[in-house]
C-alpha cells in the first residue's frame, strides 16, 4: 500500500509542473485535487450505502489531519520560492527520521539498530542524490519545508490510528472538506483561482487529481497495516519515482551522482524490508 502511495504521490509533483507551465498555480492545484478527493470519497461512501456523517469524536481528528495536509502541500510548494528545490526536498524528507525518533518515544514500536541504520542510510542516499549546491539558506524557506515535514510525520505517526475510528472513505472525504473550505476562503480574499489555459494543462490537472486520490488513500490504508517508521522509510521512494517520472515525462537529465544516491536509498529500503520479513517469520 505504501509503495503505491509513494508511486502516485511522486506523479503529482511531475504533473503539477506541467499544470503550472499552462498557467495554473499551487493554490489552485491543491484546491482542485482536494475537491476531487472529497467528491470521489464521498460518492463512493454513498454508492456503498453508507452515510457521510462522522461520529462526533472524529470531527476534530479530520480537522487536524486536514490542517496537516494543507501545511504539507503549501509548506513544500511555497518553500521553493525562498530556497532551492534540492534543499526543499532534502528538508521535506527529514520526516522519516522524525518518525523513527518519535515512534519509539511514543511507544508505537521498538526501534532496532537495523531499522535506525536503514533510516539514516536512506537519508544519506537522498543527500547524495539531491546535493547540487543548496544556494541561499533563507530561513523562511527552511521553516516552510520543515513545517511540511512535521505535518507528514504527524500523519505517519497517527494516521493509522485515526483511520480506524471511521471508514477511510468518509475520513478522507471530510479531511479534504476542510482543505477546500480554507483555500476557498483564500480565493475569496485574494484574486481567485488560476486555472490552466491549455488542454495539456487540464489533462495534467486531471492526472494530479487522480494520483492524489490514490496516493493519499493508499498512504492512510498502508498506515493501518505497517509501522509508522517502516511506512515513512518506504515513502523515501517518492523522490526516486519523481526523478524517473521527470525523465520520462519532462525529459530531464539525471547525473551519475543522483543514480548513486537513489541506489543507496533502494539498498537500505530493501534491507529494512527483508529484516522486517525475517522478524515476522520468527514471531
Amino acid at each position: 500500500m505504501t509503495f503505491l502511495a509513494a508511486l502516485f504521490i511522486s506523479l503529482v509533483t511531475t504533473f503539477c509542473r506541467i499544470a503550472y507551465e499552462s498557467g495554473s498555480n499551487p493554490a489552485t492545484q491543491v484546491f482542485l485535487r482536494s475537491l476531487c478527493m472529497m467528491l470521489v470519497m464521498g460518492g463512493l461512501q454513498r454508492a456503498l450505502g453508507r452515510g457521510l456523517m462522522l461520529p462526533r469524536r472524529t470531527i476534530l481528528t479530520t480537522i487536524t489531519f486536514g490542517i496537516c495536509i494543507l501545511v504539507m502541500s503549501f509548506g513544500y510548494l511555497s518553500s521553493v520560492v525562498y530556497i532551492s528545490v534540492s534543499l526543499a526536498v532534502l528538508l521535506l524528507y527529514t520526516y522519516p527520521l522524525m518518525v523513527g525518533i518519535a515512534s519509539p518515544l511514543l511507544g508505537r514500536e521498538r526501534m532496532t539498530w537495523m531499522k535506525a541504520l536503514c533510516l539514516f542510510g536512506a537519508f544519506a542516499g537522498l543527500v547524495v542524490a539531491s546535493w547540487d549546491g543548496f544556494g541561499t539558506l533563507d530561513w523562511r524557506g527552511i521553516a516552510l519545508a520543515l513545517a511540511a515535514a512535521v505535518s507528514i510525520a504527524a500523519i505517519a505517526l497517527f494516521g493509522g490510528t485515526a483511520m480506524s475510528r471511521a471508514h477511510p472513505f468518509v475520513m478522507n472525504a471530510w479531511m479534504n472538506v476542510w482543505v477546500v473550505l480554507v483555500i476557498g476562503l483564500y480565493f475569496l480574499a485574494a484574486n481567485g483561482a488560476q486555472f490552466p489555459q491549455t488542454t495539456v494543462g487540464w489533462l495534467a490537472t486531471l492526472a494530479v487529481c487522480i494520483c492524489y486520490i490514490f496516493g493519499i488513500l493508499f498512504l492512510f490504508l498502508g498506515l493501518m497495516l505497517i509501522s509508522p517508521a517502516q511506512s515513512a522509510l518506504t515513502m523515501n521512494l517518492e523522490p526516486l519515482f519523481s526523478t524517473v517520472a521527470a525523465i520520462l515525462l519532462l525529459h530531464e537529465a539525471v547525473a551519475l551522482r543522483q543514480w548513486i544516491g537513489m541506489a543507496m536509498l533502494l539498498i537500505f529500503l530493501g534491507v529494512s524490508t527483508l529484516a522486517g520479513m525475517t522478524r515476522r517469520g520468527k514471531s
